[in-house]
């Protein structure tokens, strides 16, 4: 039996893969203040993509969005939530397939498959950057993005993450969604640019830090980070043992 997980694209044909179904993976990290979203080179006029990929027969949804997870970030226990499908039928472009079909066939037992209307099931996963980044940097096509000043995208992609975006918003109130994202240190400043980034507003400091203190997921430190001579910021972790647990 194959290892699903050094499984491709070129690996799916049309004999060994669910029809017209497929998944998406939003991928994200913290990174010198900014969102970071994971994305690969499409192969074609510099569009950028989502890891996804087909679903093979003997596999479900989560399965392939796991498969497809730890293929690109080398990791198997990540915060993944499936939070939305995208069956629009005109969601495909469909001249990017074409293109693609006529530049990739060669490596597929029959492109003409990847030209029919195709549904996929959307996830995001949440990582800390530098756990992944050291393998993500050993492949060419894949590249970090600010999440809010994304390229030129595939198909229906920038609106893929965009429903993350706000998906993630929502579960703020009720999860600590940093916890995924930082390090087991960190400061507070950190965890307030995130809580900005998602909420798309400016949050005040003391009120912030205070209201974070009394939900009782973070607890201060008593250290400083390193490095700085004077007034070195204060740290933090969390107490959560998990948040994979609250979902």
């Amino acid at each position: 039996m194959k290892d699903l997980t050094k499984l491709t694209y070129e690996d799916h044909t049309a004999e060994n893969s669910h029809p017209g179904f497929s998944v998406d993976c939003v991928i994200i990290a913290f990174h010198k203040g900014k969102i970071k979203v994971l994305l690969r080179d499409f192969g074609i006029n510099n569009y950028k993509a989502l890891l996804g990929g087909f679903v093979f027969n003997d596999e479900s949804a989560d399965q392939a969005a796991h498969r497809i997870l730890e293929l690109y970030t080398g990791l198997s226990n990540i915060f993944l939530k499936q939070f939305a499908l995208f069956s629009d039928p005109n969601r495909t472009i469909m001249k990017q397939n074409l293109d693609y079909v006529a530049q990739y066939s060669s490596v597929r037992n029959d492109g003409k498959w990847l030209l029919r209307r195709f549904i996929t099931m959307g996830y995001f996963a949440l990582v800390r950057y530098d756990e992944v980044n050291d393998f993500v940097s050993e492949k060419k096509q894949l590249h970090w993005y600010d999440i809010n000043k994304l390229p030129a995208m595939y198909s229906d992609h920038e609106l893929i993450i965009k429903k993350a975006q706000e998906s993630i918003k929502l579960l703020m109130p009720i999860i600590p969604i940093g916890y995924e994202l930082l390090p087991e240190k960190f400061m507070m400043t950190e965890l307030r640019k995130i809580h900005e980034i998602f909420l798309n507003k400016k949050l005040d400091r003391r009120n912030f830090q205070r209201k974070i203190l009394q939900e009782g997921f973070v607890i201060q430190l008593d250290e400083r980070k390193e490095g700085k001579e004077y007034n070195a910021p204060i740290l933090y972790s969390f107490i959560s043992p998990d948040i994979k647990d609250t979902m």
